[in-house]
This record gives C-alpha cells, sequence and structure tokens, in this order.
C-alpha cells in the first residue's frame, strides 16, 4: 500500500489493492504513440489511392521523427505493462519516474508539430491542428493531474507465495 492511498478513497482502487489505470492515462499513451499507430493502420490498409501516412507526415523525415519522439512514450508503456504483484518491486522503482519521459516526449512532439506549422507557414492543416490541440492537452493532463501523481507513486505489493 502506498503512503498516497489516503488521498484518493477505496473507489479508486483495485483488487491487488494499487490505484486504478486512469483514462487520460491510456489516452495519454495512445495520444503520444500515435506514430506507431497511424504507421500499423497503413500498413493494414494496403491500398494506393487511400495514403494515411501523407495525411500525418508530409515526408519520411517528418515520421522517423516523430517515431523517434514517441519511441520516448514507450519506456512507460513498457514498464506500466509489468505493473502487477507479480512483478519484480525494481520495476516499482523505476516506475516512480515514469511522468518524466511522457512530459519530455509530450514537450518534443508539441514542439515539433509547431515547428511543421511554421515551416508550412501557418497554412491551416487540420491534422495538423488536431494534433497540435490533443498534444496539449496531453501536457495539461501530465501537468495538472494529482490522480497521477497518485498513480505513479503506486505501485503492486509483491504476492505472497
Amino acid at each position: 500500500m502506498s503512503k498516497l492511498q489516503g488521498r484518493f478513497g477505496p473507489e479508486y482502487w483495485d483488487k491487488y489493492g494499487v490505484y486504478k489505470t486512469p483514462l487520460g492515462f491510456n489516452l495519454t499513451l495512445i495520444v503520444l504513440l500515435r506514430p506507431f499507430l497511424i504507421w500499423l493502420m497503413s500498413a493494414l490498409t494496403w491500398r494506393p489511392d487511400l495514403d494515411i501516412m501523407s495525411l500525418f507526415f508530409p515526408s519520411k523525415d517528418n515520421f522517423f521523427i516523430a517515431i523517434g519522439i514517441g519511441s520516448i512514450a514507450l519506456l512507460p508503456a513498457l514498464v506500466f505493462s509489468m505493473r502487477r504483484p507479480t512483478s519484480t518491486p525494481r520495476w516499482g522503482d523505476i516506475w516512480g519516474y515514469m511522468r518524466w519521459p511522457l512530459l519530455i516526449a509530450a514537450l518534443l512532439d508539441l514542439a515539433w508539430l509547431l515547428m511543421q506549422a511554421a515551416n508550412g507557414h501557418y497554412q491551416f492543416s487540420f491534422y495538423l491542428a488536431s494534433q497540435i490541440v490533443l498534444v496539449s492537452w496531453v501536457l495539461l493532463y501530465l501537468i495538472n493531474s494529482r490522480y497521477l501523481t497518485c498513480f505513479f507513486s503506486d505501485w503492486p505489493e509483491p504476492e505472497a507465495k
């Protein structure tokens, strides 16, 4: 049990006595890992007339930079996948710092999107504008959420054998 568990009541705990995963965290991972998701959707459609990649990434360089920035968010996703009582407690020590890679990825992503908008001489692009809004919301969520502070400081206790 975490020392911060008194901050939010038992309705926020899962069956292992740790804080439930907030929906905002899952949406944050989706937004920050979107280059991988767009790449996957593009690979699954395989229609030459429907080029999803060019809607979001005008050039290969833009795609590779977006993948590089998104890969920073893979580390918290990996550690999150280990968040269970059967995992070693060392993952819990690492988990406490996973807000920082998400913040760094969101800041870099927003900076990259704003640079793309500036390079396009601020011509309106729906796909670019929607990404800027989503990443801005993610950044505000990561900075302002009190529940995330408790969520990142909580790790399941090892199971008794």
